[in-house]
């Protein structure tokens, strides 16, 4: 469009083709082509909210969500809202030149008025946040914590740093008298660095710390569907408690 200033591309696979990772590879190599014309500057798709392994597909190429649009598409007389997707020259060579090999050295750094809006300027993916919830939002909970149970809750939250650059945010509901099991409240590492193997590293870091609390547990609990951290914990070893956190599932690692 616009003398191939802009495009967009979508994609269709016979059913018995899906997860097989066909539209990821198809795409990339039609979005390298699209972007080896100069005139190109960015690209864009779009998508039903319901089709979260399409969502996964755009994001694993790099693409940024940008916005909602509602009763926007139509087929015949029915219509639905809209995923936007996009992505720039520069988001596509920036999203191509991140680092993807196991980071040398994390740390886990307090949160201060130095580095807050950075780590709030983390982000996961928009197929994710059904899961973990932005940073702002967990910076709310810690600022206004539910009670539990009746009694207080003690945030303990920590910016995640890879190699002199920061990557993540955990944060516990930590070990008190009132709750002696500490609660993995939230994990979140960015888009551009997940898949390195950080949230491995963070986890047992985070194990060691609540061993350093005087607990012997660690609670988590997860959404499911597609895209859910549940196998993540499961490899890790948690065991599921067969309760229920509303929706989610509790599972606990002992240690």
């Amino acid at each position: 469009t616009w003398d191939m200033r802009s495009a967009e591309i979508g994609y269709t696979l016979s059913a018995k083709h899906w997860g097989k990772g066909y539209a990821t590879e198809a795409s990339q190599a039609l979005i390298e082509f699209l972007f080896s014309d100069p005139r190109l500057t960015r690209i864009s798709a779009s998508l039903h909210p319901d089709n979260v392994a399409s969502a996964m597909v755009l994001e694993r190429l790099g693409f940024l969500f940008e916005g909602h649009t509602r009763l926007s598409f139509w087929v015949g007389t029915d219509n639905s809202d809209d995923w936007l997707y996009g992505m720039t020259r520069a988001d596509w060579r920036s999203w191509k030149a991140r680092p993807r090999h196991k980071p040398a050295a994390i740390q886990l750094l307090a949160v201060d008025h130095m580095n807050m809006r950075d780590v709030a300027a983390l982000r996961t993916h928009k197929s994710q946040e059904q899961f973990v919830a932005p940073v702002l939002m967990s910076f709310a909970n810690a600022l206004f914590p539910e009670p539990d149970d009746g009694g207080p809750v003690e945030p303990w939250l920590r910016a995640v740093q890879a190699d002199g650059e920061l990557v993540g945010f955990v944060m516990l509901a930590a070990r008190t008298d009132h709750q002696p099991e500490p609660y993995l409240w939230r994990m979140l590492i960015d888009r551009m660095h997940q898949r390195r193997g950080i949230g491995s590293t963070v986890l047992d870091q985070v194990v060691d710390e609540c061993k350093r609390m005087g607990a012997g547990s660690l609670m988590v609990s997860w959404g499911e569907g597609r895209g859910s951290p549940g196998p993540f914990y499961l490899s890790h070893g948690f065991q599921p408690t067969g309760e229920m956190n509303g929706s989610e599932a509790v599972a606990r690692f002992l240690f």
